[in-house]
């Protein structure tokens, strides 16, 4: 017996871009700004013209003044929430398919399973053309048909893409709702 999860190599979770990036941004930012001011500081001996009356007014303020107190807290506001988001899970990157007992896994990326799946639903007679979206629990498969009477095409898509799910087997258990839409 192993310890070992299943699927922890590869299926895992995205690294955070968003809150990394708007951090990094914004530490570029005030980075880029102090080194002007303090690189003019330092070589001329005075702060920088276009900035000399912002620096004396920054200067000035104290801790009790409303301008410090709000940028103080929307600060904090912003922190708490790249914290939040950060800690916040993302959605797995690929999708454990073909359980069972056999030693190892396999893994297949969303856009391949809609793109499987939406392959089985366009080979459905009276079906123009697919469009799949995979939510975390259910599967949305919106299907175009030329045909008048569109219940029969949305039975037969629904079994044909329960097949193929059938035939890939998810980790999850995956519900298909399939809607049609007359060109």
């Amino acid at each position: 017996m192993s310890a070992r999860q299943a699927g922890v190599g590869l299926v895992r979770r995205p690294a955070r871009a968003i809150p990394t990036g708007i951090a990094g941004v914004i530490l570029l930012v005030f980075g880029g700004l102090g080194l002007w001011l303090l690189g003019t500081y330092v070589v001329e001996g005075q702060w920088p013209v276009a900035a000399a009356n912002q620096v004396d007014a920054l200067a000035w303020t104290t801790l009790e003044s409303i301008a410090a107190q709000a940028a103080a807290g929307a600060l904090a506001v912003l922190g708490l929430a790249l914290v939040l988001l950060a800690a916040w899970p993302g959605r797995v990157s690929r999708l454990l398919v073909l359980g069972d007992d056999l030693p190892g896994d396999t893994a297949l990326s969303r856009r391949d399973l809609a793109r499987h799946l939406q392959s089985a639903a366009e080979n459905v007679d009276g079906v123009h053309s697919a469009r799949i979206t995979p939510r975390r629990r259910r599967i949305d498969v919106d299907v175009v048909t030329v045909v008048d009477d569109s219940a029969p095409v949305v039975s037969a898509a629904t079994a044909a893409v329960d097949r193929a799910l059938g035939e890939l087997r998810p980790g999850d258990p995956k519900a298909t709702r399939v809607r049609a839409r007359r060109r």
